[in-house]
């Protein structure tokens, strides 16, 4: 199945893209589709195989299942004071 995966910020700016899809297995998990983005990018690789996602508008922890019709957002942290 095809994981449209929304990002946001400088990640965004700096891949020139809203959303990247990504193929998964019907069964695929979190973790799966941080191993699909790493793949995609592999210069960014290390951030995609530790990056938050979010399903659905809530943060997903990385055995979760994702399903098409699933909204997946990667959520970068961001710093402040």
């Amino acid at each position: 199945m095809t994981i449209r995966v929304l990002i946001f910020g400088s990640l965004a700016r700096e891949l020139s893209c809203k959303d990247i899809a990504v193929d998964v297995s019907k069964s695929a998990t979190v973790c799966d589709i941080n191993q699909a983005l790493a793949s995609k990018h592999p210069s960014k690789a290390a951030f995609f195989q530790s990056a938050r996602l979010a399903v659905n508008h809530t943060f997903a922890k990385p055995d979760a299942l994702v399903q098409p019709t699933d909204e997946v957002a990667l959520i970068e942290l961001v710093g402040g004071g």
